[in-house]
């Protein structure tokens, strides 16, 4: 994490400097992240960087922790459903407000992918810390709304809170794969997913 040094900084200069890292982890994983391209987006010398962080991976868990409370501020009002609505109308306004946060910040989604790309080391940390309080927070909510009979106690809350998580993360991956990435269908494909795991797709059943 950083230093008391970084915190004294003015605030101009600490953002200025988390900019240039978020550009660098951006385009390259923590491993070949070159510490000389935010030094010099920066505009600050070798030296003083070092002041401020103690190596490259303080800086890249600094960075991921920033964002990630930036991102969490955003997504906060869809709380206001959590376990007062059923858990998967919660969720959906979770994972919109979630993707809307993205698709204003796209330079959050290109730090994502490079995240999942390299899942090795301290990028393989932080996904699992992730995930782990996504699946934490789901659980219980899922669990809340068995004991009210919204969710059929034959559901397995911890598949249901994986499949969850995977569907939040998942918006790397659709952004890989789709160029003409929108607020619009994201809430299309939201909804066809959730209708899925409301519904099934027996018609039997």
């Amino acid at each position: 994490m950083p230093t008391q040094t970084f915190y004294n900084l003015p605030v101009e200069k600490q953002e200025r400097i988390l900019q240039a890292a978020i550009e660098e982890f951006g385009q390259r994983n923590v491993q070949e992240a070159n510490l000389a391209n935010i030094v010099s987006a920066a505009n600050i010398s070798r030296g003083s960087l070092y002041q401020y962080f103690p190596n490259k991976e303080d800086m890249y868990v600094y960075v991921f922790d920033t964002l990630r409370a930036r991102r969490a501020e955003y997504v906060k009002p869809a709380f206001s459903l959590y376990k007062k609505e059923p858990f998967l109308r919660f969720f959906e306004a979770f994972y919109l407000r979630d993707s809307e946060f993205l698709l204003r910040n796209p330079s959050h989604i290109e730090l994502g992918k490079q995240l999942y790309s390299h899942a090795h080391g301290v990028s393989r940390g932080l996904i699992r810390r992730v995930q782990n309080q996504y699946k934490e927070s789901f659980l219980l909510a899922i669990e809340f709304d068995k004991e009210r009979g919204i969710i059929s106690a034959r559901i397995d809350s911890s598949i249901l809170a994986d499949l969850c998580v995977h569907f939040v993360t998942d918006i790397f991956i659709f952004q890989s794969v789709e160029s003409q990435l929108s607020i619009s269908n994201i809430k299309e494909h939201a909804r066809q997913t959730l209708y899925i795991l409301k519904n099934g797709i027996d018609p039997r059943e």
